[in-house]
């Protein structure tokens, strides 16, 4: 949680439902920033954030305050294009005095390691209560039985998303998705104090290397941590 503005661009991961609500409190009570009826705030949402996206955001930066205080602007992104990251990275860098981003997308996975090193990570969940975290936790508490059949589900959620993308050119949601999962199955192993934690971290690092290739069978992937993590 953050209780002052010290850095100027913020990631966040997990999905807009359920970090925005989280963070416009903490913007509200910690920092001081009025999200509602003021015109130095600005909130977008994209399915797919593409370089015209960016450009306007840079332009929406560079416009001097109304109020004389401080610019915040919060954006959710599901997808990012590769060309609208690098037309973010210098004003990511070297913003106007007194203005604040804060990126959420749904996996870090999702970004350049160029955009990456500018930001700033920010977890608005340090004691593991996001829902993405409750979903970790409740795979790896579950029977083999029941964790195939989430993973079927999941895929099938994620199958039916994907065809709304099929003219898209950039990253699929399901892999983002995916990759969001694994990073909260790490995250969550790594916090537990229990023998059989390294070998599972291990494995789901293994998975994580092979989710990044370049036509990897997720539906394998998934279903071999369904069936060799250990029940925590």
């Amino acid at each position: 949680m953050l209780h002052s503005l010290s850095h100027h661009a913020y990631a966040i991961a997990g999905t807009a439902e359920d970090m925005l609500p989280e963070l416009l409190c903490m913007l509200e009570t910690s920092l001081k920033v009025r999200t509602k009826g003021n015109p130095d705030f600005l909130l977008q949402q994209y399915e797919t954030m593409g370089i015209g996206e960016a450009h306007e955001l840079k332009k929406s930066a560079e416009r001097k305050s109304v109020s004389d205080d401080k610019k915040v602007f919060v954006v959710l992104a599901r997808g990012i294009t590769r060309e609208a990251q690098n037309a973010l990275l210098k004003v990511f860098e070297e913003p106007p005095a007194d203005t604040h981003f804060f990126l959420v997308v749904p996996s870090f996975a999702l970004l350049l390691p160029t955009l990456r090193s500018r930001l700033e990570v920010l977890d608005l969940h340090p004691d593991g209560e996001g829902a993405d975290i409750k979903i970790a936790t409740e795979f790896l508490a579950g029977t083999v039985p029941a964790r195939l059949s989430f993973v079927q589900k999941m895929l099938k959620e994620l199958e039916q998303e994907k065809k709304k993308q099929e003219d898209s050119s950039e990253l699929l949601l399901e892999k983002t998705r995916i990759l969001a999962f694994l990073d909260s199955l790490e995250y969550t192993l790594a916090k537990r104090d229990h023998v059989a934690v390294a070998p599972a971290l291990r494995e789901v690092l293994e998975v994580k290397k092979y989710s990044r290739d370049r036509a990897p069978s997720l539906k394998l992937l998934l279903e071999h941590l369904a069936l060799v993590l250990p029940r925590l």
